[in-house]
């Protein structure tokens, strides 16, 4: 239709167009070719016989159920990935404060405490991973960047 349109052979503007009858009845109308299944059939053809007709529109009406519902879950999958991902952010976030305001400031007594340890298999923020690293690792041989570059 969309190529009838264009070419003004058809359209809203030509009440003879055979897809107008048609597109009237239908809720849902896609821009693939199923909805072909329901158009007449040319002129020089035979007319589909009732029940064909009928069986091709139930046909036709149970595909287009099966696509909503195929989008719903999509749409459902999508929301729960969304939200998955707000919960991890927030959570990332979380952690990241504590990390800044209560260990960083005083990680000689709390490196070895059980809530640090247990943070720590939580996973350390990005924001702060070099900062806890370096403080607990250390850096005993006083290696910096050019002392590394000369032993390499």
């Amino acid at each position: 239709m969309e190529y009838e349109t264009k070419s003004g052979r058809a359209g809203p503007g030509n009440p003879t167009s055979p897809r107008q009858s048609v597109r009237k009845n239908l809720e849902f109308e896609p821009l693939s070719t199923t909805a072909l299944i329901l158009e007449d059939r040319p002129a020089n053809l035979p007319a589909k016989p009732a029940e064909e007709a009928q069986k091709h529109r139930q046909q036709y009406e149970e595909m287009v159920a099966q696509a909503k519902k195929k989008e719903m879950k999509e749409a459902q999958k999508r929301k729960k990935q969304l939200e998955d991902r707000c919960k991890l952010e927030e959570s990332i976030g979380t952690a990241a404060q504590i990390w800044n305001q209560e260990i960083l400031p005083h990680w000689s007594t709390m490196c070895t405490s059980r809530r640090v340890r247990e943070l720590w298999w939580q996973g350390i923020p990005p924001s702060v991973r070099g900062k806890v690293w370096s403080l607990a690792v250390g850096n005993e041989l006083n290696i910096t960047h050019g002392t590394g570059l000369r032993l390499v």
